[in-house]
Order: C-alpha cells, then structure tokens, then sequence
C-alpha cells in the first residue's frame, strides 16, 4: 500500500485506518489482525479501574507489539488510568470532556504520544493549546456515546485548516471511498468502528453482530434513552432503532447481566453498556451502538480482510483522482 500518511509516520502504522476503541467489542484477536493488516488497534478502558484496564492491556500486548491506541473517557479518568495505559500504548487518547493540558503532560511524562476526539472547532483549539500530537475529529454519524453535534465533514474541513499535527475523521466512514475522499479532504487517516462490528474477531454478540449485517443506514438514530449509570450530561447516542424500540417496550428494571473476566454485573433497562459475547438476558434490548457508515457491513469478515479492501480501494480511487 501506497497510503503512508504523517499518522502512519506518528505512530509507526502502514495503512492510515484505525480502530475505534468501541467498549469492549475489540478483543486482542481483533486488535493484532488489525495491526497485521497494517493498521492500528485500539480499545477503550471506559469505567475499567487501573488493574483491570493494566490486565487488559497486557492480554493485548501479548497478542502483537502492533501500535496501539487507548481511549480513556473523560467521565470516568483517573490519574491511575491514564498511567497504565500510558505504560502499554503507543498513543493514549481521550474522548468526553473538555481537553486538559494536565492529562496531555501526564501522558507526554511516559513518553508517550497523547490524542484527543474532538466533535468541534472549539475543542479542537482546546486540544491544540493543551499539546495533543493527534486529533480525532469526530462526527455525529458516528456509532456510540456523542460529545458533539456536528456533522463530520464541514468540521473535519474545518479543523484540517487551523493545525499541522496529524488529524483523523470518524464518524459514518466504512468503506474505501469515504476513506479516500478524509484523506483528500486533508485528513492524515480514518478511525473506524462500525464497520469492524461484524468482523470474525469481534466480541459484539451475535444478536448484535446480526442486526448490524441486516441494518441500513436510516435504521442508525439518535437517542438520549441509554444512560443508565452514565456520569455525565451529554447522553446522546447512535444506536440501532431496533435496539432502543426493544429498550423502550421491555417490561422490567434488569435486562441482563454482564461477565467482566470474574465479575458479573446486572445491567437495568437503559444501560450502556452493548450486548457482547460474555452479555447474557435481553440482549436485544442492549444498545446497539453503529453509525450510518453500518450500510457498508454485509457479512462476517475477517479483519485483515476489511483493512486490506478499504485501504486497496481508498489507494485505487485516489490515485485515479490525480
């Protein structure tokens, strides 16, 4: 691939795509066939304490050595955190809150490359000032937790304009022309969640996995209903509309229960947590986080091979662009 990008440079990768961190779903299988094909992987530590997240981490880094990006929500961080995950990735980004220029020096102090997502021009000047050496500009087509309202190209458009470090558009790419037109837009790389829901690594549940390959576009909505146990004031999510019709119609306060390596938690109605393998109950009624970019998941694949087609196709394409 002839795709080599200031991202790539940054942070060692051959192929400028990369993982979103999607709580939970990315399990170290996913994350080193990620890293095969020449990309990057990466996981969200979300509500995980310190050791949980230093366990995580290592089961990771003994699947591949690929770079590696941690995602750490700001509703959730902690000093404790931030430093484990700075021990075990290449790049430790934040997402959920206003940028902090302590956060950014703290993860500069492992030596470590420090990111933040970004959903407006406003943060992404935050973000600069604080020191970040990459942004992720994120838009609301976009699967998951929302900190952001705007759409992803204008601010993407935008951002590309005001800074020189490497920036990477998420929100609704899935396929290799979305990706083309990021990187010709002046992105340096994508960040891609939905479209690695189904892959034959992942650890959505099949119930998930299912109504992701049947799922179009305008079956992708915007909801505030999930956010049982959610510590913040933005609520907003992108979920599958036959997830939050389930969530809306069940008749009951738990909808399952969910397995963390020994523990098991009982998740109520409107949880945020999404249906993976180790979810048991009403999984249906779990969110079912997926952008609009979920048109472009029609089967079970194998990681690599999403990497490889996006990334052959985006190469094709702008290189018949000029």
């Amino acid at each position: 691939m002839a795709l080599h990008t200031a991202f790539t440079e940054l942070v060692g990768c051959e192929v400028p795509i990369q993982l979103a961190p999607m709580g939970g779903v990315p399990t170290p299988a996913l994350i080193a066939a990620v890293n095969e094909a020449g990309a990057m992987g990466a996981f969200g530590a979300g509500p995980m304490p310190a050791e949980v997240v230093d366990a995580v981490a290592s089961q990771v880094r003994a699947a591949t050595d690929g770079p590696l990006a941690i995602n750490v929500l700001m509703p959730f961080v902690a000093d404790d955190v931030v430093d484990v995950a700075s021990q075990h990735a290449t790049v430790v980004d934040f997402y959920h809150g206003e940028p902090d220029p302590t956060l950014v020096a703290r993860v500069h102090r492992h030596g470590v490359l420090a990111g933040w997502q970004v959903g407006s021009l406003e943060d992404a000047h935050a973000a600069l000032d604080a020191g970040c050496d990459l942004l992720i500009v994120r838009g609301v087509e976009g699967g998951g937790r929302m900190h952001g309202s705007e759409s992803l190209w204008p601010l993407l458009v935008e951002v590309v304009e005001i800074t020189n470090v490497p920036v990477l558009a998420a929100g609704g790419i899935g396929d290799g022309r979305g990706m083309a037109a990021a990187l010709a837009a002046g992105a340096a790389g994508v960040r891609m969640g939905t479209r690695f829901l189904a892959a034959a690594e992942s650890a959505a549940h099949p119930v998930y996995r299912d109504a992701v390959i049947a799922a179009s576009a305008s079956d992708s909505v915007l909801t505030d209903d999930f956010r049982a146990d959610w510590p913040d004031e933005w609520t907003t999510c992108r979920v599958l509309r036959s997830s939050l019709d389930a969530a809306r119609a069940f008749d009951g306060d738990v909808v399952g229960e969910l397995s963390l390596g020994p523990m098991t938690m009982p998740l109520p109605k409107f949880s945020v947590a999404p249906p993976l393998l180790t979810s048991t109950g009403h999984v249906e009624a779990m969110p079912m986080y997926a952008g609009e970019s979920v048109r472009f998941v029609h089967g079970v694949e194998p990681a690599g091979e999403i990497v490889h087609s996006i990334a052959a196709r985006a190469e094709a394409l702008l290189r018949a662009w000029g």
